[in-house]
């Protein structure tokens, strides 16, 4: 599965590090790091379930595991290509279905070096795909867009299928090995 891992700009390098030892440790020896394009961003291939990551990451983090450099994860279900038609109709054959009738469903767009339209035009573009009800605030599923470059990943997610890791300075965290402690 694919993720979508966000780092501090120009810290490439330590994040890749830092995903590959949290992906270690969670049992993929052989998970890919790469460049997604946009600065910040980096795409990751595991063959481990996403979700289960974004959990794991989580409950590394409760057992203060650092996290320095990659500091938000998010598993990617669809990739297309970064055009408004080509979204809507991904989201139309393959997303829909995804949110049952009775469920409450949320849009979230995060563009990256992609600047054609503003937000509130793509999901007034966009949200129709979805014939559901619409809960902005507490959704059952979360349809997150996410426009990297030319290239748009798409997840349907429950709530805490984002993993966050938050900085603080007050709790003591466990370096992972291999990455220089509190490298900035």
């Amino acid at each position: 599965m694919d993720l979508l891992v966000s780092h501090d700009c120009g810290r490439f390098r330590l994040a890749k590090r830092e995903i590959l030892a949290v992906l270690g440790r969670l049992g993929d020896d052989c998970a890919q790091v790469q460049r997604s394009g946009v600065d910040g961003i980096a795409l990751v291939h595991t063959a481990l379930d996403g979700r289960q990551v974004v959990r794991r990451c989580a409950a590394l983090l409760r057992e203060n595991v650092a996290f320095e450099f990659a500091i938000k994860w998010v598993p990617v279900d669809y990739w297309c290509g970064s055009d408004l038609e080509a979204i809507r109709k991904l989201l139309e054959s393959k997303v829909r279905d995804q949110i049952a009738e009775g469920e409450t469903w949320g849009l979230q767009i995060a563009k990256r070096r992609w600047e054609q339209y503003h937000t509130k035009d793509i999901v007034a573009y966009l949200a129709p795909a979805i014939d559901r009800k619409v809960d902005l605030h507490h959704p059952d599923k979360l349809v997150h867009v996410d426009m990297v470059g030319t290239q748009t990943a798409i997840s349907v997610l429950r709530p805490g299928e984002i993993f966050s890791a938050r900085r603080s300075a007050s709790a003591p965290a466990t370096q992972l090995p291999g990455l220089p402690p509190h490298a900035a």
